[in-house]
């Protein structure tokens, strides 16, 4: 498997979050959105609540630092989003883990995914559940042959 992932890859993660945070029992509706000209976000979660809708605004990303650009995304969404009857709640930009996000305003709230990392460079990885020594794993081939059961039985 690839070391690389996509931000396709993080969606998954990001629906479960979202739906342990925002639960339907409590009315809440998370519509992931398809990309058409680059002017929906990934992920709205709403409710109505009497005549008014409110609405939390997700944008997942992949990049190794927040950009302005992700804000001006995220502010465009809300404002294409909101209305007389709809409230944004929150606006949100979701990041792997190890992303520097110190230049963002405090109105956009960061989220983080720990099952994927970004290395300093532009590399991104997913973590691996395990990982091994080169040096145990050399030591182990070196010291004993593998044995194959499979022809033993």
């Amino acid at each position: 498997m690839s070391s690389s992932f996509r931000e396709f890859d993080m969606y998954p993660y990001v629906r479960e979050l979202l739906r342990r945070k925002f639960p339907a029992s409590q009315g809440w509706v998370i519509k992931e959105r398809e990309r058409r000209n680059g002017y929906e976000p990934d992920y709205i979660v709403e409710r109505r609540r009497g005549s008014i809708i409110e609405r939390h605004i997700y944008e997942v990303k992949k990049e190794p630092k927040a950009k302005t650009e992700h804000i001006k995304q995220v502010n465009r969404y809300a404002k294409n989003l909101s209305g007389p009857k709809v409230r944004i709640k929150s606006k949100n930009l979701i990041y792997p883990s190890g992303v520097n996000t110190s230049g963002l305003p405090p109105d956009i709230n960061v989220l983080k995914l720990r099952k994927f990392k970004v290395t300093g460079s532009n590399k991104s990885k997913k973590k691996s559940g395990k990982s091994k020594s080169k040096k145990t794993s050399k030591m182990r081939r070196s010291t004993s042959p593998r044995r194959n059961w499979n022809a033993l039985l």
